[in-house]
């Protein structure tokens, strides 16, 4: 592909000054006033690859997206910086909208989570932006205030809050469980005077995964959890793996799935309850994949993380020993019928997808089992595996999220007036899906970052 610069003056002021540029990018910076992205292909979700282009990103906002052949390099009479992407690729930022910020180790003790610490390394494998159904309320505060500002060196943070369950959820200890119709809607209001960006509910009896079974919500809690959460203009998110306990959330009008189904295929009266109610789906597919062979998908993170240099060494290395599987089966100990179900899990993906369900990218970082920093781009390889396209698997990463969190305008795309989160890739995604772990260059907020040079 001939994607070089069209004129001699802008081809010497590129040599002179952008290359330098991409040699020594700082690691975080105030956004400068222009900053001038020359010679990629952009990718954008909603059309055509387009080739030789110029974004001009001015502030935490892109000015203009154009054809290299009739824009200019000129980043104005403030400063700036010309970055020479030639031959490179420019996706929008990622966003993962099922992460809870755990490094997903196995851990033998007391010993918490860096939430803030960790989405900020997130940044360094191209999410800027990233929805967590499951966070204390003491933690969603500080992780909302750290990530304010379009300048800040986190992604972008959107939640739940605590996630709504019952007594007995071995999952749920920090969790509001209300047994009444009044004290569900009293939980629902307490959240929405935390400013979460949404409710999530647990409706899981873990029988796809255990031999135990977990009690299930009562249906008018339920009921009243998705009703006043509605009054208040907040959405309501379930988890729900199985297609029954689904099927009950999505007739008490939830807004869509955190997980995908894994135990029956899909059928018709399922896809049109989604469809009432404008539903979305998240597969989750590599958390299924950990619990149905936490070893496996273990080996499988394992070289990714050792390529990035992520932190701690080696994090993956007690799933793989028979130890860490035992204490891993002590939690869920009916992995031999998740793997079974694994080919319903991805047929029912694509199921969704050719129905016409938005299907949105979220790895559920941080169960046990699932990394820090890989499961995201592993979570994408996994769709294009279960059937989806590579640019399928974008627009469930980009556009697809940012219609979930109502920030489309802002969000999900590279496009005049959006927010300027992007990458720039060393390779062409839609040719190998693994390209998105090839980042040259994080963009967001309109700062530009090495990720070799951020927090990993």
């Amino acid at each position: 592909m001939n994607s070089g610069l069209e004129s001699a003056p802008v081809r010497t002021l590129v040599a002179g000054i952008a290359l330098l540029a991409l040699a020594g990018v700082v690691t975080a910076m105030q956004a400068p006033a222009v900053t001038v992205i020359m010679g990629a292909t952009l990718i954008n979700p909603a059309g055509d690859a387009i080739p030789n282009t110029i974004i001009t990103i001015e502030g935490s906002r892109i000015r203009s997206v154009v054809p290299l052949a009739r824009g200019n390099a000129s980043t104005g009479s403030g400063t700036g910086q010309i970055i020479d992407a030639t031959g490179k690729f420019v996706i929008p930022g990622l966003a993962d909208m099922h992460n809870h910020l755990g490094t997903g180790g196995l851990s033998l003790g007391p010993s918490p989570e860096n939430y803030i610490g960790n989405l900020g390394r997130l940044l360094a494998v191209g999410v800027t932006t990233v929805f967590d159904p499951s966070v204390p309320e003491n933690d969603f505060t500080k992780l909302k205030a750290a990530a304010a500002a379009d300048s800040a060196a986190y992604p972008r943070f959107f939640g739940t809050g605590p996630s709504i369950t019952v007594e007995g959820d071995t999952l749920g200890s920090e969790s509001p469980k209300p047994k009444t119709p009044d004290e569900a809607r009293a939980v629902v209001q307490k959240l929405k005077a935390l400013g979460v960006d949404a409710i999530k509910i647990v409706r899981d009896d873990l029988t796809w995964a255990s031999t135990q079974t977990m009690p299930l919500m009562a249906t008018e809690v339920l009921q009243a959890i998705v009703d006043e959460a509605h009054r208040l203009q907040l959405k309501v998110y379930v988890h729900a793996p199985q297609m029954a306990r689904a099927r009950e959330a999505l007739r008490a009008g939830v807004d869509g799935l955190l997980h995908g189904i894994v135990d029956e295929p899909i059928d018709q009266d399922f896809i049109s309850l989604m469809k009432k109610n404008g539903a979305l789906y998240v597969p989750t597919l590599g958390m299924f994949e950990d619990v149905a062979d936490v070893s496996a998908f273990a080996r499988r993170q394992a070289p990714y993380w050792d390529q990035l240099g992520l932190q701690p060494p080696a994090i993956y290395a007690a799933y793989i020993s028979g130890f860490g599987v035992q204490l891993f089966k002590t939690l869920l100990n009916n992995s031999a019928s998740t793997k079974q179900h694994l080919p319903v899990l991805r047929a029912n993906l694509t199921r969704v997808f050719d129905a016409g369900i938005p299907v949105v990218m979220g790895s559920d970082t941080g169960f046990f089992g699932v990394l820090l920093g890989v499961a995201t781009q592993i979570e994408m390889e996994l769709m294009v595996e279960g059937g989806l396209t590579p640019i399928d698997a974008i627009r469930s990463a980009t556009i697809n999220a940012a219609r979930m969190l109502g920030k489309e305008k802002d969000l999900g795309s590279v496009e005049a007036g959006k927010l300027a989160d992007l990458l720039i890739l060393d390779a062409n995604p839609l040719d190998d899906i693994k390209a998105i772990r090839r980042i040259n260059r994080v963009v967001k907020g309109g700062v530009v970052y090495d990720p070799a040079r951020l927090p990993r």
